[in-house]
């Protein structure tokens, strides 16, 4: 199925829902339903379905409350970041849904007026004059449905643009930790068991502690930035604070833990300076904890978690790995 076809599929459920379910087919009622049929919201998306669980429908008071609460677009928490992100994705969906309902009103418009041009015929007016007036009318509305189709693909395009940032974090610039979660449900859905890595920055606290957040900021995207390098062309993404994980698909314990040891190598050898005043920073290492699970994803994330913990446990600027 192509985009446009997807998008347009998107629309009728869209309209169908709010039909379903006795909506207004206003705007930010559009906007509401295309946010849970998208599946961009997964806290809007849950609550919907709870309410209209036994086919109970959903009013007007629900859908304004749950657009005013609704905080998880970008899936990655309470954040300002986050907040921040989730305004702009409901600020494109609603942008799109009021081009839509726009161009709707437009098209029964046009069709009115053919009827009514149509009535004038038939009551003996002047041929010639219904058809001019109607080549006007219709050379207007050409115009604005090409001016809709170039609004449209431009705010098509600007949600693409949030859809993706949503996806990221917004310091390293790496996949986040909703990115990755779609990555390892997915790894799952096509293979029989997934190997995954968790590294957690060692002393991460006390480097902020010593030397301010923006020094720590500068750590984390230097790290991230040697993991992404070491590790390419597997998935690595900030999951959160001083924590990677890294997704090792199609390959064993054994090859993750090589390719883990070569990062954590890479990142000891790094000389952290501090810019303003030139002065050593420290070595900066991290601990590792790598399993592999055939259960879920879940499952994989915590053994994985546990090595991590083992890891720092015993001393710390090393790998552990649960095959």
């Amino acid at each position: 199925m192509t985009k446009k076809s997807a998008n347009r599929k998107i629309g009728e459920e869209a309209l169908k829902f709010l039909d379903k379910h006795r909506l207004d087919p206003t705007p930010f009622n559009y906007g509401f339903a295309y946010l849970y049929f998208t599946g961009v919201s997964g806290s809007l998306r849950k609550a919907v379905d709870e309410i209209t669980d036994g086919g109970i429908r959903i009013v007007q008071r629900d859908v304004e409350e749950l657009m005013g609460s609704t905080s998880d677009v970008a899936g990655t928490g309470p954040s300002a970041e986050s907040d921040e992100r989730s305004a702009e994705l409901r600020k494109q969906a609603l942008l799109f849904a009021d081009l839509t309902a726009r161009t709707l009103h437009d098209t029964a418009s046009f069709n009115r007026d053919l009827s009514s041009s149509m009535d004038q015929v038939n009551e003996g007016h002047e041929l010639g004059s219904v058809v001019r007036a109607m080549i006007d009318r219709t050379t207007q509305v050409e115009g604005k449905l090409a001016e809709a189709r170039l609004e449209a693909e431009r705010l098509r395009q600007d949600l693409e643009v949030a859809k993706g940032d949503a996806m990221r974090d917004g310091l390293t610039n790496l996949p986040n930790r909703r990115a990755m979660d779609q990555k390892i449900a997915q790894a799952f859905q096509e293979r029989n068991a997934v190997t995954l890595a968790f590294c957690d920055i060692d002393h991460f606290k006390s480097i902020n502690d010593r030397f301010g957040h923006g020094v720590g900021d500068r750590v984390l995207k230097v790290v991230a930035e040697t993991l992404n390098d070491a590790l390419w062309p597997r998935e690595v993404a900030r999951f959160g604070g001083e924590e990677f994980v890294v997704l090792f698909a199609d390959e064993t314990p054994q090859t993750a833990f090589a390719m883990i040891e070569k990062a954590r190598q890479a990142v000891a050898a790094r000389q952290f300076r501090v810019r303003e005043t030139d002065a050593p920073l420290g070595q900066v290492t991290f601990s590792a904890g790598i399993a592999r699970s055939s259960t879920s994803a879940e499952q994989a994330l915590a053994d994985a978690d546990k090595a991590l913990y083992e890891a720092k446990n015993s001393g710390r600027n090393r790998t552990i790995c649960k095959a």
